[in-house]
């Protein structure tokens, strides 16, 4: 079985991903990092994920992103990061659960809107002249479709990287399982 981390951007999924990827010996798989990989092969230009959604569109990124999921089907005993957005696609949370335990690594919307608006540059789903709003309506529109999905959730707001690692390497048995 895989494990699948899930969240809203800037939860910590690459950087506890790698941890729980090291600490079972499994591969790490970031979506993120594929997707830029499938836009480099396809039109030969090397952007960053921001930098395709811009190009790409919403519409565009997301058809990317099903591609990337879609082929994951057959991976095993990895941890997989997704982005945010790839769960907001059914197809996608069925391609996951197949052969995966899903993670939705929780995190308070303040300290959480504190940390992304940040960023410099801000994330591309973020309007500039309006960034605590736009970051609000994402927050609202996907913490609730991913508490609504039934999976596993850990609320990481609080916590020490070493203890989410320890709560979800307890939780799924070493081997994740």
């Amino acid at each position: 079985m895989n494990i699948v981390l899930f969240g809203i951007k800037g939860c910590g999924k690459t950087t506890f991903g790698k941890m729980i990827a090291q600490k079972t010996k499994r591969a790490f798989i970031d979506t993120d990092r594929l997707i830029e990989e499938v836009y480099q092969h396809g039109r030969q230009k090397k952007l960053t994920c921001r930098q395709i959604y811009e190009e790409a569109g919403p519409i565009g990124f997301r058809a990317l992103e099903y591609e990337v999921v879609q082929s994951l089907q057959d991976v095993q005993n990895s941890v997989i990061a997704v982005g945010g957005g790839a769960m907001l696609l059914y197809e996608n949370i069925d391609a996951l659960k197949k052969n995966s335990h899903l993670i939705y690594l929780f995190y308070e919307r303040e300290k959480l809107k504190k940390r992304v608006l940040a960023q410099d540059p801000l994330p591309a789903f973020i309007n500039p002249n309006d960034p605590e709003s736009s970051f609000d309506r994402m927050y609202d529109e996907r913490d609730d479709f991913y508490k609504k999905l039934g999976t596993i959730l850990i609320d990481v707001t609080h916590m020490k990287d070493a203890e989410v690692v320890t709560q979800i390497t307890k939780l799924l048995g070493k081997d994740g399982k």
